[in-house]
């Protein structure tokens, strides 16, 4: 059991690395943008990356998640699994190519150039460094990736200023800035990974090319689901609302940022743990010890962020962008419903269920789209906010039940839903300001929701010390 916990931790370190930091820089980087672009053009630059990241799994065939599966599979070999792979990617990529011409040509669409070009290279870059970062991944070789990640985030950043504070190129210098710094870390990436010794011609195999779109196919419609559960609120809001209500929607999120670098970390590390010590009688209670862990950290941190959603706006949203503090708290309460149904998921990679994925998260589509269109009409854009955190709700039930065929998780449900409802109430006083009556008791729920998890809190600071003894032991 202790390798089980060795191997979490030291993926956990590594992701932590390539997922947080960058995700925190991003985080940093919204005064830049807010003061630098208008609200409108920070909304079509939304729109354009939501559109690639909304073809990109189709375009794939979400290969990149098979790759990485695949790559533990012993049967397999993994320069055979790559070439077979990335034969996949290149083919889909030549294939978007010819869409976006004609997309540019037929005047109809009335696109411009510009935003084409640009949704096309995100589409090209994004898809590259994912097959290349699951490849490190599956070959145990995540360092690579926690390099790439880096690179990427320094690059754009790096970009972004210069484009955007010393060149004024606006909203192109935005979206230059974005696909230009991930080519950069394919570049590296490929350098790393010796990625020419690895891909030969000889090695596309047929058999395991079908195998892998097997695998991959049920998760494109899982990729689109998350898309309309985290993105289309944006589209239906522009439709309904306007570029600029987007705008101002669309910067919501990024103070629930720092709740999903944390989830995401966690979610990447697990992954590879579930897949290589998978047990489905969990009789070291490996499993159901991390979701208990897991879940009481996702709602610590969602209980403090809230407290701190108004002075962080403060800080981070400029001039009309401010307003956007009052979604935060429902994204908040989503994002923590994601993040356990991404724990979940784990489970279904492992035991090679993709279409639960695509099941569960497309029931979520559907509630999230009804939702969206009624209640963004009747309360605007709080409405959207709602949507999604009820939507994620029901992706994360049925997977929970679903996950029941194989694996049994013993953990307190019913003071899981108690700590979930304080969330919501919590979310409620938020929205009377940052004033002494709402702090208070919002206080008051942070406080009750530490007492339900103290043990956790406990074992963190119990473990902690261990750790620390043994270092300064050294």
């Amino acid at each position: 059991m202790n390798k089980k916990y060795k191997y979490l931790s030291k993926n956990f370190i590594l992701f932590g690395i390539s997922s947080f930091g960058p995700k925190i820089i991003a985080f940093l980087m919204v005064p830049l943008y807010t003061n630098c672009l208008s609200t409108a053009d920070y909304g079509i630059g939304d729109i354009v990356s939501t559109s690639a990241n909304l073809v990109l799994p189709i375009i794939i065939l979400c290969i990149e998640s098979a790759i990485l599966r695949f790559c533990f599979d012993k049967e397999y070999e993994s320069d055979e699994v790559i070439s077979s792979g990335l034969f996949v990617c290149l083919k889909g990529m030549v294939l978007c190519a010819i869409c976006t011409i004609i997309i540019g040509i037929i005047p109809f669409f009335k696109i411009n150039t510009s935003y084409l070009v640009a949704f096309y290279l995100m589409v090209l870059s994004t898809g590259l460094y994912n097959v290349l970062t699951n490849y490190a991944r599956g070959i145990d070789k995540v360092q690579y990736m926690v390099e790439m990640s880096l690179i990427t985030t320094i690059a754009s950043c790096v970009l972004n200023v210069v484009l955007l504070v010393v060149l004024k190129c606006g909203l192109n210098g935005y979206l230059i800035a974005n696909y230009l710094g991930t080519f950069m870390a394919v570049a590296w990436g490929s350098v790393r990974l010796k990625i020419h010794k690895h891909i030969k011609f000889n090695k596309v195999n047929r058999t395991t090319v079908k195998e892998l779109q097997k695998f991959g196919f049920p998760l494109i419609f899982n990729k689109i689901g998350w898309w309309i559960n985290s993105s289309s609120d944006r589209y239906i809001v522009t439709w309904i609302l306007g570029a600029t209500a987007n705008g101002i929607y669309t910067v919501s999120y990024k103070i629930p940022t720092m709740l999903t670098a944390c989830s995401d970390i966690f979610t990447q590390a697990w992954q590879l743990s579930a897949i290589k010590d998978f047990d489905p009688e969990d009789s070291d209670h490996f499993v159901a010890d991390m979701y208990e862990a897991y879940n009481g950290f996702l709602v610590l941190c969602c209980s403090m962020l809230i407290i701190l959603t108004i002075p962080f706006a403060h800080i981070l949203y400029a001039k009309s962008f401010f307003v956007a503090w009052k979604y935060v708290p429902p994204l908040m309460i989503s994002f923590v419903f994601g993040g356990l149904a991404g724990f979940l998921g784990s489970i279904f990679t492992a035991v090679k269920d993709t279409k639960i994925f695509s099941y569960s998260t497309m029931i979520g589509a559907v509630v999230n789209t009804i939702l969206n269109f009624v209640l963004v009409s009747y309360i605007g854009v709080m409405g959207a906010a709602v949507a999604t955190l009820v939507s994620n709700i029901v992706i994360w039930l049925v997977r929970l039940q679903r996950s029941k065929r194989y694996i049994h998780i013993r953990v307190n449900f019913l003071k899981h839903t108690i700590m979930y409802i304080l969330l919501v109430v919590q979310f409620i006083v938020c929205l009377g300001g940052f004033t002494i009556v709402p702090v208070i008791i919002q206080l008051i729920i942070l406080v009750a929701l530490i007492a339900a998890n103290r043990k956790l809190i406990i074992n963190i600071m119990r473990k902690g010390k261990i750790m620390l003894a043994k270092y300064l032991h050294r």
